[in-house]
Formats: structure tokens, sequence, C-alpha cells
């Protein structure tokens, strides 16, 4: 078998009750999931590891999803906006936003959860037809129920039905631009968007080379307001304690977790046979809580962040 393949091949699942358990609808995902995180987690570490050191980046595959991690959501409708404490309008710089899937949850989240919130979501692609398709806000039954986190409240607060078609509620998109913008560029995104309170790029930075991501996190510490806030779920966790801890960030610790166990939820379970796959969450890991974390602050709101990180800071890989 190859060491890598585009994992695309999803089942749309039928959208859950709030109280329905995670991924347990598949014993035999689950039991699959169990044997591959104990019995076998040594030779699945060192696998990984190896795959890691050699294998080929694609730029076609995506986690995007609704609903993909209700813990991350209720962080950051909570530790996360009571941080930022914005006065007037709050700005959102969404980046790689593939379909809009992940910009419209989190719309329509915050207006549920901080109805007295005044914020705004420029979200960016690199590939004008995904920015077309996101602006587009009209969804197929497979897209919107893809998550098996997604819940019937979710679906009424934030679609509507038109022939067949999950169309994005008025008051929903009206949060919510789309543009183009490239990750790897730290000047035009800085030209483009300033100092931006909240920067969120997730699921798209285990995509790159180690030397392409940790330029692509440097232009996004580089967007952050001194009081800001970085949500990255989907990297790899060595780069991710490394590069955190040499730009002088945060960890938010609230239901880390959590938040990494809903994560894994929709990768698939031999997750050391693909780059993107997620290992489990292991405590005694070194610098744990920035490795599994996936939301950060600044340590020290009035020093700035280092245009580029050191190359190392004796973390190393895994």
């Amino acid at each position: 078998m190859s060491d890598t393949f585009d994992y695309r091949h999803y089942a749309a699942k039928a959208a859950l009750a709030p109280s329905a358990g995670r991924e347990g609808a598949d014993p035999r995902s689950l039991g699959t999931r169990i044997v591959y995180d104990t019995l076998l987690l040594p030779y699945a570490l060192l696998r990984y590891r190896r795959l890691l050191d050699r294998c080929t980046y694609l730029d076609s595959h995506t986690y995007t999803c609704f609903m993909r991690s209700p813990a991350q959501l209720r962080l950051l409708s909570g530790p996360v906006i009571d941080h930022l404490a914005p006065e007037g309008r709050l700005e959102i710089a969404l980046l790689a936003c593939s379909n809009g899937a992940e910009a419209y949850t989190i719309a329509s989240w915050l207006r549920r959860h901080r109805p007295e919130l005044d914020f705004h979501i420029h979200a960016t692609d690199l590939h004008p037809q995904m920015v077309d398709r996101a602006a587009a806000a009209s969804y197929s039954r497979d897209e919107v129920l893809h998550s098996v986190f997604m819940t019937e409240d979710f679906l009424r607060r934030t679609f509507v039905e038109d022939d067949g078609r999950f169309v994005v509620r008025p008051e929903i998109r009206r949060h919510v631009s789309f543009g183009q913008a490239d990750l790897l560029d730290g000047r035009a995104l800085s030209a483009q968007f300033g100092s931006v309170p909240l920067v969120v790029a997730q699921n798209v930075l285990f995509h790159l080379p180690p030397e392409a991501c940790e330029q692509a996190f440097a232009s996004l510490v580089g967007l952050m307001a001194p009081r800001g806030a970085l949500m990255v779920a989907g990297m790899r966790g060595d780069l991710r304690a490394r590069l955190t801890r040499a730009f002088g960030l945060a960890p938010f610790l609230q239901d880390v977790k959590r938040i990494h166990e809903e994560g894994r939820v929709h990768t698939p379970p031999h997750w050391w046979r693909v780059y993107w796959g997620s290992e489990p969450y292991l405590p005694l890991r070194r610098d744990a809580a920035r490795r599994y974390a996936t939301v950060f602050r600044r340590q020290a709101p009035s020093v700035a962040a280092p245009l580029r990180p050191p190359l190392d800071d004796g973390g190393g890989r895994h």
C-alpha cells in the first residue's frame, strides 16, 4: 500500500441529535481506532514520523464541513471572546476558507451564543473558484450533513431549504465577506487585513511542507492584534508546539483534549498512513498543551512578535 493517499471518500451522515455520540454509530470504525491508538500505538507513531519525513503534500484535500468541533466553538464564544474584549465591531480574518462552511458556522454560532456581539468575518481562499463557491452560500444535503456533530437546531438557525439545496440565511451571510488571498504572502496579507483581533486558519497548515508552514505561520502571527487570538486546528503537533513557543503565543487550555478528539473524528482511523492524520491525545508528550491546543493568544501583548521564528528552539520533531 502507498504511504499516503487522498482520503476523500466521506460518507454523508444524517443530522444528529445534540446528545448523539461521536462516531459511535459505527462500532467497527471505533474498534479499529482503539486498536490503532493503543495496541499498535508505538508502531503507528513510528510509521507516522517516517511518513512526514518523505510524504508528498496535496492541495486537493479538505476537512471543511459545518459544525466540525462544537467544543472549539464553545471555547471561541466563551474564553476567547472574553479575552479579546472587543470594543465596537470584532474583525475576524479567516484564511483558506475553502467552500465557506467554517466561516458560516462561526457566524451562525456567534449570533446564537453571543447575540450582543457585532462582528464581521473576512474570509479568503487562494483559489478564486472556491471564493465564488463560498460566496454562493448554497450547499447540497451531503455537504451540510457531513459532520457527525450536526444538530437540528443548527440547521434551522443557519439554512433555508430551497429545491433540495441548503441556502445560508441572509442574517448569517451579512456577517461574512469573501475574497482571494495567498497565505504565504505575508506582506500582501498585512496590506489587505492590517491588524486583526482574531485570525483563523484551520486544516490547511498540515498541507504545507515544514518550511512553507513556518512561513505561513509567520504571516498569520503578523496579522494578530496586540491582544489577538489565533485559531490553528489542523497542523503538525511538533511544529505547532515549536512555533507557538517561538512567537510567544500561549494556548487556551479549556477542553484541549475534547477539541483534539473532535478533530480526529474527521480523519481516518489509520491516521498514521496519511500526513494529515492526527495522533491520539498523549498527555505525557513534551509540551503537550502547545502540541494539542488549537487556539492561542499572545503571552506578552506589549512585545511585538518576530517577523520569522528561530529555526529551532530545541523542540525537535515528535
